[in-house]
């Protein structure tokens, strides 16, 4: 479990330096060029590690519908809304679209709980309050300047 913590904190991580680099980037090209730039190089770097780790097999027996199913699923879900996300932080800053994005969870709940059945743990009820608590008060900065 501690590696998989400490995993997790090193993905973050990146994840938030990546934002940064992003906005910068986006100063000079548009949002577009970006977005396709960075599922170019994800694209590359999960293929290299998929054939270093698991050889060529790992592509073997995978059903076409599959295929279709989870190239719909990233068109839709992971090329869009990190140009809606690239958009918006390109005119919000990192520091007000990041935890905006950060809420996601909060829509994973909501609707594992509409379309799964699944019933959270009051811990689970109290991170998501502590979470719209938060992204609340960074909503209502009066001394925010937006851009």
């Amino acid at each position: 479990m501690g590696l998989g913590i400490l995993l997790a904190i090193v993905a973050t991580l990146a994840w938030g330096a990546g934002d940064v680099f992003v906005r910068r980037a986006m100063f000079t090209v548009p949002a577009e060029l970006v977005v396709i730039a960075v599922v170019g190089m994800v694209a590359v770097v999960l293929g290299v590690v998929i054939v270093s780790t698991e050889g060529l097999a790992a592509f073997g027996g995978i059903e076409l519908a599959f295929v279709g199913i989870v190239a719909v699923m990233g068109a839709l879900v992971w090329v869009t809304g990190n140009l809606f996300y690239f958009h918006g932080m390109r005119r919000a800053g990192v520091t007000l679209a990041a935890p905006i994005l950060g809420a996601g969870p909060l829509f994973a709940i909501a609707l594992a709980v509409l379309f799964a059945g699944e019933r959270p743990n009051v811990a689970t009820v109290i991170g998501a309050f502590a979470v719209v608590i938060g992204i609340g008060v960074i909503l209502t900065d009066r001394n925010r300047v937006l851009r």
